[in-house]
C-alpha cells in the first residue's frame, strides 16, 4: 500500500503519471539508473545516498546548516531547494532536486517548472509548502544566473477594513434542517459513471437509491435524507477547494446539466443536497488572481490581499488565523479581498447562480444549500450580508458553517450568518468518550452546549470527516458501534462520510488522499463504477464492501441502516431533549468510576428513549430512569449479552464489554 501512495504522489508532482517509470529508495539505485533515466532525488545529503554523492557537482551547495547560491548563503534549518540539474553520471539527462538541510521541511508539494530557492514562514515540521527567498534559472551551461531575490518589502492591506453591513432581515432556519440524515461525498472517490476512474456526478445519481429510494416502504437503502457534496466548481486541485470558475462544474465530475439531472433525481426521492462553497480564497489558477499576479495595472489587483510592492506575495488562505499563510509568495490558494464591495458582489452573484440556475423560479433544479468553508476566514459581516443575498432569493436553504475555532466561536454564528454549525466540539469528545471508556468530558460538554449555544443554533454532530483520519481505523469495531448509537440518537442532525458506514479504513498517509479513498462496492474493489484514481485501502476480500455486508445481518452497514430507521421513524430523535439519567456502578474494578457507563434520556410530549451505554469493562448497572414513577419498557435495539430487568423506575443488568441498549419507555 504505501509503495502504490509513494508513486501515486510523485506522478502528481509530475503531472503526468507517464513521465515515472518506478519509484525506488536511494539505497536501490544502481549505477544503470543514474546513466539512463531522468532522476528525482527527495532528501538531504545526509539521509539520501546519491544525493550526497552529486553534492559536489553543484553549483549549490547544501550543507546541514545552510545553503549557498550565487555566493548568498541562506541559513536555518527551515531553508529548502527544489531545482533541476544536469545529470553528472550522464549530462544528456537530468536530475531534479528537492532538498533541505533539515529533513522536517521537505514536506511540500513542489511546481513542475520551478528553481527556486526556498523558506517556510514558521518552523513547523507539518509544513506543506515552502515561501521563495530567491529565484533563478540555469543556462545552456547549466551555470547558475545571478539570483533575483524577491520583494520583501511589505505594505499594508485592507484586510482589516470595515464592512458595511445591510439592512438585517430576520431569516429564520428552514424547518427541514433537523430532519434525517446528512452524507458527505467526496465525488471523485464515489462512483464512476462513464470508466475513466473518476467518480462523477452521473455515478452519484446512479447510486441514489443505495443512499435513499425514496419508498418508506422499503429496507435496502440507508435513509439519507441530505446529501453534502464536496467541491464540484472547475479546479485544478484533485479535491477542489481551490475554485478557478464557480459557475463551472469541475469536467472530471461532468456538466452543469449533469448536476441539474442530480438535483432534479435526489428531490423525486425527498433528498437535499449542499455543496461546499469556499468564498474565503480561490485557485492561484483563477483568470482574476493570475491577471492581477505581479501586475499593478490589473483591474483585480485591489481583489487579493497583495502584501508587497510588486504584487508577488499575498495572503493564502488560512492566513488570518496561521501564521505561514500570511505574506507568501504565489500563494497556492490566495485570500478573496472580501472587504473589496466587488469581491463580495462577484462570491455573492456565483452564489446566487446554483440556487435557481435557470431562473424559472423553481428549485428543483437549484441545491438547497451551502457547506461554507472555513468561516474564520472572511469577517462576520461578510456573512451576515452573504445571509441576506441568498435568503432573499430562496430563504429555505441551508448555511452551514465550518469553524472549528471552539465552543464560543461557534455560538457567534448564529449571529445573523448560519442556520446550522458542524459540532466539532462533540466529535471530539465522543471520539475520547468511546476510545478511553470514559464519558465525563463528553457530559461535561453537552451540558456546556445547552448554556453556551443560542436557541436557535442547530448543530450538525459526526464521528469523523474528510479531514480526519477515519473511525473505523482508530477505534475498534466494538467501540466504533457506540460510537453510533450515540450519534444516530442525539437531537439536530448527524452526518456519515461516505463509507463511514460500512467501516471503510483510511488515514492520513501522510496527506489528506489516504482519507478520501475510492468507496468499497465490492469485495475486490474492481466493479463497474468503483473508482481508481487513488488506491482502495484493500483490494482482498476483507468484509469491508457494500457487497459483502449487504448479505450480513451482523454487519456494521446493517446496524447503522437500523439505526437510521429508528431515527427516521422517530423524529423525538431530532427535536427531542437530552437527559442524562444517574447511572450506579455495581461491580468491577471501576465501580467507584460512574463515568465508564453512560445513560440518557430522549424525549418530547409524545416519545421517550433511553440509550445505555457500557464504555468499558462488562459490570452491572443500575440506572435511574424517572423521578418515583413507575415505567414500561419496550426494548428497540439491544447487543447480545446484555441482560436487564426493570423494577419501578430503575433498570438494572448485566452489560459485557462496551455494550448498549436502546428501549423507549412509557
Amino acid at each position: 500500500m504505501a509503495e502504490n501512495v509513494v508513486d501515486f504522489r510523485i506522478k502528481k508532482w509530475l503531472n503526468h503519471e507517464n513521465n515515472v517509470v518506478k519509484v525506488i529508495p536511494d539505497t536501490d539505485v544502481t549505477l544503470s539508473d543514474l546513466q539512463n533515466y531522468n532522476l528525482i532525488l527527495v532528501g538531504t545529503p545526509s539521509s539520501n545516498i546519491y544525493l550526497k554523492k552529486i553534492t559536489k557537482f553543484l553549483p549549490i551547495k547544501i550543507t546541514e546548516d545552510e545553503i549557498i547560491a550565487d555566493n548568498k548563503k541562506f541559513e536555518g534549518d527551515e531553508v529548502g531547494i527544489n531545482f533541476r540539474y544536469a545529470n553528472p553520471y550522464n549530462p544528456k539527462t537530468q536530475i531534479w532536486i528537492i532538498s533541505a538541510p533539515s529533513y522536517e521541511a521537505l514536506r511540500f508539494i513542489p511546481k513542475k517548472q520551478d528553481y527556486c530557492i526556498y523558506q517556510l514562514t514558521s518552523y513547523n515540521p507539518s509544513a506543506d509548502r515552502f515561501k521563495e527567498l530567491a529565484i533563478g534559472n540555469f543556462s545552456k551551461k547549466w551555470n547558475l544566473k545571478k539570483l533575483a531575490l524577491v520583494d520583501t518589502v511589505s505594505i499594508e492591506t485592507d484586510e482589516n477594513n470595515p464592512i458595511k453591513v445591510s439592512e438585517l432581515k430576520n431569516f429564520p432556519s428552514p424547518n427541514w434542517i433537523k430532519t434525517g440524515v446528512m452524507y458527505e461525498i467526496f465525488v471523485r472517490s464515489f462512483y464512476d459513471s462513464d470508466g475513466d476512474g473518476i467518480g462523477d456526478l452521473n455515478g452519484i445519481t446512479k447510486k441514489l437509491d443505495y443512499l435513499n429510494d425514496g419508498n418508506p416502504d422499503t429496507d435496502t437503502d440507508l435513509g439519507i435524507k441530505t446529501i453534502w457534496l464536496m467541491p464540484i466548481f472547475e479546479s485544478p486541485s484533485y479535491h477542489g477547494y481551490d475554485v478557478t470558475n464557480y459557475l463551472k462544474i469541475n469536467p472530471d465530475y461532468g456538466t452543469n446539466e449533469d448536476f441539474r439531472k442530480l438535483l432534479r433525481e435526489a428531490h423525486k426521492r425527498g433528498i437535499k443536497i449542499i455543496t461546499d462553497i469556499a468564498l474565503n480564497h480561490c485557485s492561484s489558477q483563477h483568470r482574476f488572481f493570475k491577471d492581477a499576479y505581479g501586475n499593478l495595472k490589473s483591474k483585480y489587483s485591489d481583489w487579493f490581499y497583495f502584501t508587497n510592492p510588486s504584487h508577488t506575495k499575498a495572503d493564502n488562505w488560512e492566513f488570518r488565523t496561521n501564521k505561514k499563510d500570511k505574506d507568501m509568495l504565489d500563494p497556492p490558494m490566495p485570500a478573496w479581498n472580501v472587504n473589496n464591495p466587488k469581491v463580495a458582489k462577484y462570491l455573492f452573484d456565483a452564489a446566487k447562480y446554483w440556487l435557481d440556475p435557470n431562473k424559472d423560479g423553481d428549485f428543483s433544479d437549484g441545491i438547497d444549500g451551502f457547506r461554507c468553508d472555513y468561516v474564520k476566514g472572511p469577517p462576520k459581516e461578510f456573512w451576515q450580508n452573504f445571509r441576506q443575498e441568498v435568503k432573499a432569493i430562496n430563504p429555505n436553504i441551508l448555511l452551514l458553517a465550518e469553524d472549528w475555532e471552539g465552543l464560543d466561536s461557534i455560538a457567534k454564528d448564529f449571529d445573523n450568518e448560519f442556520d446550522m454549525a458542524f459540532d466539532f466540539p462533540f466529535q471530539g469528545s465522543l471520539m475520547e468518550a468511546v476510545s478511553e471508556g470514559n464519558a465525563r468530558d463528553f457530559i461535561h460538554l453537552i451540558m456546556s452546549e445547552k448554556d453556551a449555544l443560542p436557541k436557535n443554533a442547530v448543530m450538525n454532530r459526526f464521528v469523523n470527516n474528510h479531514d480526519m483520519n477515519r473511525i473505523s481505523s482508530v477505534l475498534r469495531s466494538e467501540q466504533v458501534k457506540l460510537a453510533f448509537v450515540t450519534l444516530l440518537t442525539f437531537p439536530d442532525m448527524p452526518m456519515l462520510y461516505y463509507g463511514d458506514e460500512i467501516g471503510m479504513k483510511g488515514i492520513k498517509d501522510p496527506y489528506d488522499e489516504g482519507i478520501r479513498r475510492p468507496m468499497e462496492w465490492t469485495s475486490l474493489n474492481s466493479s463497474k463504477g468503483t473508482t481508481n484514481w487513488y488506491p482502495a485501502w484493500s483490494n482482498e476480500k476483507d468484509g469491508i464492501s457494500v457487497e459483502e455486508e449487504s448479505k450480513d445481518k451482523n454487519s456494521l452497514f446493517n446496524f447503522v441502516k437500523k439505526l437510521i430507521a429508528l431515527r427516521n421513524e422517530n423524529s423525538v430523535f431530532e427535536t427531542g431533549k437530552v437527559k442524562f439519567n444517574s447511572v450506579i456502578i455495581n461491580s468491577g474494578d471501576d465501580a467507584e468510576d460512574y463515568k465508564r457507563a453512560i445513560s440518557y434520556t430522549v424525549s418530547n410530549k409524545k416519545d421517550s428513549f433511553v440509550v445505555v451505554e457500557n464504555l468499558y469493562k462488562e459490570k452491572n448497572l443500575t440506572i435511574e430512569l424517572s423521578k418515583n414513577q413507575e415505567i414500561t419498557a419496550k426494548e428497540i435495539i439491544k447487543q447480545d449479552g446484555v441482560n436487564y430487568k426493570i423494577i419501578g423506575n430503575k433498570l438494572s443488568g448485566f452489560f459485557p464489554n462496551r455494550s448498549f441498549l436502546i428501549i423507549k419507555i412509557k
